[in-house]
């Protein structure tokens, strides 16, 4: 059964690599779609740059529930 993206971030924010892996499996096509607009000698770069900033994203990103223990 495949997990929902709740419990990938979750999982992915606790390091866990597969999960980290999975969701960016499932962004590739859009990464692809959006590197198409850009220079071919430039993609696998920018490529490589999207999928940083995707990693980073997800460790910044906080799910519901997060604040209100934050607070506590």
């Amino acid at each position: 059964m495949s997990k929902t993206w709740k419990e990938l971030i979750q999982q992915a924010k606790q390091n866990n690599p597969e999960a980290m892996l999975e969701m960016i499996y499932r962004f590739e096509p859009k990464i692809k779609k959006t590197l198409y607009q850009t220079n071919v000698q430039n993609r696998e770069d920018l490529k490589q740059e999207l999928i940083v900033k995707f990693i980073e994203v997800v460790h910044m990103f906080e799910l519901e529930g997060q604040r209100e223990r934050m607070r506590a």
